[in-house]
């Protein structure tokens, strides 16, 4: 009696696979491959990592993206490169920042979104990074309390092939005022430097930044060749009330 029993029990479970998995598939499916609606910032950069190209790119360009901008970001080449950010400023109101992996004329694009109503995000200003050398990136650092600011590393900023080879990539922070992206800290924090009649390899030059205090921010610049430290120097950038913009003290040698 116990076999009966179980070999209907096998043929009853079996029965129910066939009914319950496409069912389940079809569901993640339409999780991913629906229009995204313009909602929470959270909620859209939720979706963007599980959306499919077309989905995602729909949505860029609802929310006011360039729609060649939009394309080349959303492309087979990238996975889960577009990101959506809150971005909190002194005045109390919410913008968002939406970052897009390089793409259409080796750029890359950080777009400011503001809020006109319940969720109904949409683009106010935009910032184009080369990304001829490395791939830009970019960190949201608290200038005073409850204020957010972008902070970008390695844009590239030019390079030169004659006598002296020279690759250059900055640094520059951005603060938000009146809907508005305004640069208030720029330097370069690459650099690398060859004669084109020297095969040595090139002198480099590169800089880490440490948030000393909400308005200070401490700059460290390693020189080097072949990879082998030659020198480090250290400076101190500080925000100036009257000119609302960051200034840096000279150069210090960091002893050994």
């Amino acid at each position: 009696m116990k076999l009966p029993r179980l070999l209907q029990l096998i043929v009853g479970l079996a029965s129910l696979f066939p009914l319950c998995l496409p069912a389940r598939a079809q569901f993640l499916r339409v999780a991913i491959s629906d229009t995204i609606p313009i909602d929470k910032l959270e909620t859209m950069n939720d979706a963007l990592q599980i959306a499919d190209p077309a989905p995602r790119l729909d949505l860029l360009k609802r929310l006011g993206v360039d729609a060649n901008v939009a394309e080349a970001a959303t492309s087979a080449r990238f996975s889960h490169d577009i990101e959506i950010q809150p971005l909190r400023t002194h005045s109390g109101k919410l913008y968002g920042i939406v970052s897009l992996p390089c793409g259409l004329q080796v750029q890359t694009f950080l777009y400011l979104l503001d809020n006109s109503g319940a969720n109904t995000w949409h683009v106010v200003d935009h910032i184009a990074l080369d990304c001829f050398h490395q791939t830009p990136t970019y960190q949201l650092l608290s200038l005073a309390p409850g204020e957010d600011s972008i902070f970008v590393h390695h844009a590239h900023s030019g390079h030169g092939a004659g006598e002296i080879r020279e690759i250059e990539d900055k640094a520059a922070l951005y603060t938000i005022r009146n809907g508005r992206m305004h640069e208030v800290l720029s330097t370069l924090d690459y650099i690398s430097r060859q004669e084109a009649s020297d095969s040595s390899p090139p002198v480099e030059q590169k800089s880490s930044f440490l948030q000393l205090s909400s308005r200070v921010i401490e700059e460290t610049r390693i020189t080097s060749k072949n990879g082998s430290p030659i020198r480090a120097e250290r400076r101190v950038w500080r925000w100036s009330m009257k000119q609302e913009v960051f200034s840096a003290t000279p150069f210090h040698v960091v002893p050994e």
